[in-house]
């Protein structure tokens, strides 16, 4: 049956309203991990100005946002077309910070970046033959995060939420126009990719159903091998201590599955599968 409007009293609607989230309370943390520090250090900006301060100089932010990728799926026979997810897309994040008069928002920043892609050669940069280079990930990815919440959180402890950014780094920082008209504060806007967000009390992981989690789409086993490989691991313990009392040495025991692992590659070599080394057990 379909719903019907309902009749609400203005004080009704009234006191309801005075529950909507206001936009202007929130702060950014920034996470950076040693090497970012290191390459602020190195550019004169302590730890201390990043993790207190720097987060206060966010005058605008967003909270993040994510999209489907998906693909048209026919039916062959029932007639019926569908529209399927097949991959969840991250939003970039744009924030803006205001400079200070020191500049060490700009030269933070810029340390982060001359960070991914270092410079190499002559030291003030200006050669002709520099060359450039990429860092690894691991180098220059951080976690950052942003949170908002209500004037009564700090009373009362609700009313909020928390968006962590796993892996972030920054995409682009945009051009920062001056002119001599204005006197306006100079602002900054840094663009941030990342790999995925987590939100607090909300995302929660879930284990898969395949072995050591992996789909069972790519598993052999469809999910029995911890429970097999148990059976075998009982199995080898029952004989070791057969001959221990018959005073023989050990079974021997090779890889971290033993000869189990060996026998299960035999079958899938035998099926015709022995591409599948199952995942680093032998």
């Amino acid at each position: 049956m379909s719903r019907r409007p309902k009749h609400y009293p203005i004080n009704t609607i009234r006191s309801r309203f005075q529950t909507v989230a206001l936009d202007n309370k929130y702060q950014v943390f920034m996470e950076p991990n040693l090497n970012v520090y290191n390459a602020a250090a190195d550019v004169g900006i302590s730890r201390r100005f990043i993790d207190e301060d720097l987060g206060l100089y966010v005058s605008d932010a967003v909270l993040p946002g994510s999209s489907f990728a998906d693909v048209e799926v026919s039916g062959d026979r029932q007639g019926v077309t569908e529209r399927m997810p097949f991959k969840r897309i991250y939003d970039d994040v744009t924030f803006t910070f205001m400079v200070d008069r020191e500049y060490k928002v700009l030269r933070y920043f810029e340390a982060w970046m001359q960070l991914i892609n270092p410079l190499h050669g002559d030291t003030d940069g200006k050669a002709d033959n520099q060359v450039m280079t990429l860092n690894y990930p691991k180098d220059y990815k951080c976690t950052m995060s942003i949170m908002k919440f209500n004037k009564d959180y700090f009373k009362r402890g609700i009313g909020f939420a928390y968006y962590c950014f796993v892996r972030s780094w920054p995409l682009s920082m945009s051009s920062v126009p001056v002119n001599y008209d204005s006197g306006s504060v100079l602002k900054l806007n840094v663009t941030f990719r990342y790999e995925r967000y987590v939100m607090e009390n909300v995302t929660k992981g879930m284990l898969r159903s395949g072995w050591k989690g992996y789909s069972d789409s790519f598993d052999p086993w469809l999910g029995t091998l911890p429970s097999a490989y148990q059976r075998y691991k009982s199995n080898l313990q029952n004989t070791q201590d057969d001959r221990e009392d018959d005073n023989l040495e050990d079974v021997t025991y090779i890889g971290p599955y033993g000869n189990w692992g060996r026998e299960e590659q035999k079958k899938l070599n035998d099926r015709g599968m022995g591409w599948y080394n199952l995942w680093g057990l032998l």
